[in-house]
């Protein structure tokens, strides 16, 4: 749906174009009529009805000749060699100077008192099929340039898609790892928290699986599937851990990256709280400022106490929001006195379900 929506938007601006070149072309041809003084006589201002419509009649052929030769050519073959080029172009000169030459016996129109006209057909004929040669060659480099950087913005999207794609399926088993190691940790201690470990664990995965093909969600879904998992920790951690959640209502409705608020979260609680025999509050907080979603995490750590690990988390998730965001999306992190802060600030951009 998304790639005919895309095609469809291409195939309207390029009949736009087409239609302002031919009412930019006519227009010019109807003020030159008026303006010149070469047909100010009586005989010229006659035939200015005749002159009119075989301007508009010439015209609508060379569009057509654009559309039905020149472009079917440039979509369909990929050819790059300039012999091939220069055989459509003056086929199409060709087609375009005989039909215009016809427009003007056929209306009987009268010719100016200029060189072209005053040293036979065939001079004038020749003037006429270069000028629709230099005519048809300007459309073919418009419309290509017009094209290729089309072509080459599509290009990058479809990367980046597939670079979104990847860092998700990354992100998915690497949390399912973390996950299986809490609850096997657990099946020593408590076979029945381990159990209801494994449940909260599956429905957190479903929720997940269902979520997981989109590049980005709202907070406020996000935070419902981060309740699954701190479901999981508190029954792992008990009282040990705190939270302390401060969300506006106008942030849940922001636009995040799929997994980013978890994977935050996850961090916080697995190389900080879950380290400290005393445990610790998690607290996070959510507000628009400035047209900008500010997302903090903040945990209790002790340096001494973090594991070295893949430390793919964090750095996935800094790759999706330059991915999404670009410069306009920020992940940064800072430690002070035992207090380890996350700070992510996005562009304000309401969640639309697709």
């Amino acid at each position: 749906m998304i790639v005919m929506s895309e095609q469809k938007k291409t195939n309207t601006i390029y009949y736009l174009c087409q239609f302002l070149g031919f009412a930019i072309m006519l227009s010019l041809s109807t003020m030159a009529f008026f303006l010149d003084p070469e047909l100010q006589g009586p005989e010229f201002k006659d035939s200015i009805p005749g002159q009119l419509m075989r301007a508009l009649l010439s015209y609508l052929a060379f569009f057509l000749l654009t559309h039905f030769l020149l472009r079917q050519y440039h979509s369909h073959n990929q050819s790059t060699e300039i012999k091939v080029y220069v055989k459509v172009i003056i086929q199409c000169s060709l087609s375009y100077a005989v039909i215009d030459q016809v427009l003007v016996v056929l209306f009987q129109l009268p010719k100016p008192d200029m060189f072209m006209y005053q040293h036979g057909l065939a001079l004038e004929f020749s003037i006429n099929f270069l000028l629709c040669i230099i005519s048809f060659l300007f459309w073919s480099l418009l419309y290509l340039t017009i094209t290729s950087i089309r072509d080459r913005r599509k290009l990058a999207e479809q990367l980046k898609d597939q670079q979104l794609a990847s860092l998700m399926n990354q992100i998915n088993p690497h949390f399912l790892f973390n996950s299986l190691n809490t609850i096997r940790g657990m099946i020593y201690e408590d076979e029945d928290k381990a159990a209801e470990l494994v449940t909260q664990l599956s429905t957190l995965f479903r929720y997940n699986l269902s979520t997981n093909t989109k590049a980005y969600t709202s907070l406020g879904e996000e935070l419902a599937v981060c309740q699954h998992y701190l479901a999981i920790e508190d029954i792992r951690l008990g009282d040990r851990l705190r939270l302390n959640i401060n969300t506006s209502d106008e942030s849940l409705k922001a636009k995040i990256p799929t997994m980013g608020l978890l994977t935050i979260v996850e961090n916080a609680i697995k190389h900080g709280i879950a380290n400290l025999r005393e445990g610790g509050t998690l607290t996070l907080n959510s507000e628009i400022k400035d047209n900008v979603l500010i997302i903090e995490v903040i945990n209790p750590y002790q340096q001494s106490l973090v594991k070295s690990g893949t430390k793919v988390g964090l750095k996935n998730l800094k790759q999706r929001i330059e991915l999404i965001f670009g410069k306009q999306g920020t992940l940064s992190q800072k430690a002070d006195n035992d207090i380890f802060n996350v700070n992510m600030s996005l562009p304000y951009d309401p969640f639309q379900n697709e």
